[in-house]
């Protein structure tokens, strides 16, 4: 998927499109739940930043299914959590 990310740096705030690869679509879902994109999203953008990171996603762009999984959405959610 392709997601509008916007993050502070220096008390400004930028926004930028990046990938996202989750079984999740929506964004809050990826926010909450999916901790391993959100640490990559965090680590590309924050190379060596130790201070309070703050990310958001604002919305997904597009979206391709590169594979299914076997369990439900409701099974990643318990699986996460």
């Amino acid at each position: 998927m392709s997601a509008r990310v916007a993050f502070k740096k220096k008390k400004v705030v930028h926004e930028r499109v990046m990938w996202v690869v989750s079984v999740y679509d929506k964004p809050i879902d990826i926010h909450r739940y999916d901790k391993h994109t959100m640490h990559r999203i965090e680590q590309e953008i924050y190379k060596n930043a130790s201070s309070e990171k703050h990310i958001i996603i604002r919305e997904i762009i597009d979206k391709k299914i590169v594979s299914y999984s076997t369990l439900s959405i409701d099974d990643h959610k318990r699986q996460n959590h």
